[in-house]
Parts: C-alpha cells; sequence; structure tokens
C-alpha cells in the first residue's frame, strides 16, 4: 500500500518533533495524540484554547499545532490569529480540523498551513503534517476531505453455511476484514435450522453440501418464509459456468460469488445485501444502523479492539446526557447550549462511523448557530430515534468476540 510506503520512509520527518493539540473532545484529543506518538512524535493536548495560548506565551516550543474549529469561548479560527500575532507560520504552522467543511481560502490562508475535514483518516492527517513540517508551513496546503473509499459497515446478521473447515476460516476471515461476524451453519439442514431459531439478513450458501445441499436448502427457505422476512442468499461455489448460476437463481439465490472467494466480490456482494426490515415475524431486533467500517478500522489501529471498545463506552457514556440536553435547552430556547451538545453529539458519532446520526446533530447544530429553531423539535425527536438503534448498534459491536 502506498500509505505504508510513506510512513516508513517518511518516519524520521515527525520523530522527536513537538506537536500542540486543541480540542475540547477528549475522544478526538486522544485519538490525535495517539496517532502523534506512534509516529515517534511528542503530542501536548488541551482542551482549552486559553490553555494553548498560555503555553506558547510561556515560550513553550512546538513545530507545528493542530486545532479543532468549533470549541467553546473560542473556535479555531479565533485562537488561529491569536497564535499569529505570537509566532509566524514560520514558526508554527498551524493545521486546521473541521467538521463543517472547507473553509473559503480568503478567510483561512492567513493563518492557517493547511485544513482537514473529520473524522481524519490517519494516512491523510500523516502526510499533512509530513508536507507542512519539511515544507516549511508556507501557504495553504489543498487538502480535500475523504469522500472515496469509504465502506458503509452495515451491522447485518449473517448465517455463513459452508461444510468445509478450511472455507470456513477463510470466509471468516474475509468477513471480519469487513468488519462483519457470522454464525456457521454445516450444512444445509443446519441453515434451515439456524433460521428457525432467529432470523438473518443474509446466508451465504455454499452449494455442495452434505444432508441438504445448498440449492435444496434455498428452495425450503423459499417455501417456508414470505420474501419480506426471507434472508438474502448468497451461492457461494466453485462452479462458475452460466448454468451453475442459473441454477442458483432459479432454486431462489439471490446473489452469487465464486470460490476461491475474493474479498472484494464478496464485500460487493454484502453491499447489495439489505437487513430485514423491522416487525418481521419472528424478529425481536432493533432497526439497523450503517456504521463506516473505515472509521471503526482507524480506531482499531491506533490501538486494537480494546481502544475502539473504550471509544464505543465513552460515548454510550456521554449520549444520553447530551441528548437530554438537546431537549432542555430547546425548551428553555438556549441556543448556545443547544449547539454545543449538538456539536459534541455529531463529533463523536462521526468518530465512530455513524455518518446518519452525525448528519442530524450537524443540522441542528447549524440551525442552532443561525438561531433558527423552526423545526429543531423534529430535529431532536430524530436524533433520539436515531440513537436507540445506534446504541444497539455499538453495543454490539463491543461485545463481538475478538478473534
Amino acid at each position: 500500500m502506498p500509505a505504508k510506503i510513506a510512513l516508513a520512509d517518511g518516519l524520521p520527518h515527525l520523530a522527536g518533533k513537538r506537536i500542540l493539540i486543541v480540542d475540547d473532545n477528549a475522544t478526538n484529543r486522544e485519538i490525535v495524540t495517539r496517532h502523534a506518538r506512534s509516529w515517534g512524535m511528542e503530542p501536548v493536548a488541551v482542551e482549552l484554547p486559553a490553555a494553548a495560548l498560555e503555553l506558547i506565551e510561556q515560550g513553550e516550543p512546538f513545530d507545528i499545532a493542530v486545532l479543532d474549529m468549533m470549541m467553546p469561548d473560542m473556535d479555531g479560527l479565533a485562537l488561529a490569529g491569536e497564535i499569529r500575532s505570537r509566532r509566524s507560520a514560520q514558526e508554527l504552522p498551524l493545521l486546521l480540523l473541521t467538521s463543517l467543511g472547507r473553509l473559503p481560502q480568503s478567510q483561512s490562508s492567513s493563518v492557517f498551513s493547511a485544513q482537514l475535514a473529520k473524522p481524519l483518516k490517519a494516512s491523510q492527517l500523516y502526510n499533512t503534517l509530513l508536507h507542512l513540517l519539511t515544507a516549511g508551513g508556507a501557504g495553504e496546503e489543498e487538502v480535500e476531505p475523504v469522500t472515496d473509499g469509504k465502506r458503509a459497515r452495515s451491522v447485518l446478521r449473517i448465517l455463513l453455511a459452508e461444510d468445509n473447515a478450511m472455507n470456513q476460516k477463510v470466509a471468516l476471515r474475509l468477513l471480519e476484514r469487513h468488519g462483519y461476524s457470522a454464525d456457521v451453519a454445516e450444512n444445509g439442514l443446519e441453515a434451515i435450522e439456524a433460521l428457525e431459531r432467529q432470523p438473518y439478513d443474509v446466508v451465504l450458501m455454499d452449494v455442495q453440501m452434505p444432508q441438504l445441499d445448498g440449492l435444496d436448502a434455498t428452495r425450503r427457505i423459499c417455501e417456508r418464509w414470505p420474501a419480506e422476512s426471507r434472508p438474502h442468499i448468497i451461492a457461494m461455489t466453485a462452479n462458475a459456468l452460466p448454468e451453475d448460476r442459473e441454477a442458483c437463481f432459479a432454486a431462489g439465490m439471490n446473489d452469487y460469488v465464486a470460490k476461491p472467494i475474493r474479498a472484494e466480490e464478496l464485500a460487493a456482494a454484502l453491499k447489495r445485501a439489505k437487513p430485514l426490515k423491522n416487525g418481521d415475524v419472528g424478529s425481536d431486533r432493533v432497526e439497523y444502523v450503517n456504521l463506516d467500517d473505515g472509521a471503526l478500522q482507524s480506531l482499531r489501529d491506533l490501538g486494537g479492539d480494546d481502544f475502539l471498545a473504550e471509544v464505543i463506552d465513552a460515548f454510550l457514556a456521554d449520549a444520553p446526557e447530551l441528548i437530554a440536553t438537546l431537549r432542555r435547552s430547546l425548551d428553555e430556547q438556549g441556543t448556545e447550549e443547544l449547539r454545543r451538545a449538538a456539536h459534541t453529539l455529531k463529533s463523536n458519532g462521526a468518530t465512530l462511523g455513524a455518518g446518519e446520526f452525525a448528519e442530524l446533530c450537524r443540522t441542528l447544530e447549524q440551525r442552532a448557530k443561525a438561531g433558527e429553531l423552526d423545526g429543531a423539535s423534529q430535529l431532536v425527536e430524530q436524533i433520539e430515534q436515531e440513537y436507540g438503534p445506534l446504541r444497539d448498534a455499538l453495543t454490539a459491536l463491543r461485545s463481538e468476540p475478538v478473534s
């Protein structure tokens, strides 16, 4: 991967560099701090802009500073102006982190050397820091928000029907790489028994199995379950002739991947699958939410599953009170309190890849900032409704066994 080559070649340029991190959000501070430490940098992280200015006034030597845009009392742009009155761009390059979209260059180029969109991607942050520290911080670097290559991690319940132990291991590992887990059935009969116990959104169905093969198992599933509560069945077979495909579809299968399974083909097939609707017969499951697999993997890369669990725990601990603050401040017409709570929920949600939840919070934040509260009550209600499924999805992710 090119990013790994860049990291290997560039590490000496960042090792030993002192970086000032200013962000009122504890999770975001920790993420940037962990990245910086992993690259050999010496991070100093503070919550408040006033604390950052105090360090600079005391003459603390920093090679670069990373500033969050939305902070209470003083935002990143105002803080940058204060820093610039004390240190030049050559003395201290400033990197802005923002979830509000790119600031106009006329507004930012005089104080910032670069700006990045949140949620951050590690390689993008690394390459930007490397550029600024080797280019002297002159001129604002054009850095586009990361939009390509994101995989929406759907919290699908998957059943793997496969009799071969080695193939089971390979399939489970491929699923894990894309943020999924699965239960295993060793033949078609076991697959049907599993579906009788609980609903699944997807069945990865091997065609050649003992006792009951994949084709006959699929026919029985189609006979027993109506279309609206039937899983999305993906055939897995080494027989790749057109007539083999036709036999799979004729049996009632929805999709097809050839063996040996390629990671990208499996991911594409799962992306085409849709979760079962709520209220299906026999289903007591909650709604499903989409989580960005890239965001989750970035957290794993920082500290493994333990760190991801810590971030999830922090979100789940803070969110109920923040959501209560939304409702209370809305009732009391407290627009600034409303904006701050919405901003924190948006930032924390985006960190965990909860894009739909974060977007609702972002819209509410913008309404509160503009003092336009028409429709804000409905937004708060949507956020409350979205939080339940998100909480359950994160709790399920939190409890997934580490392989």
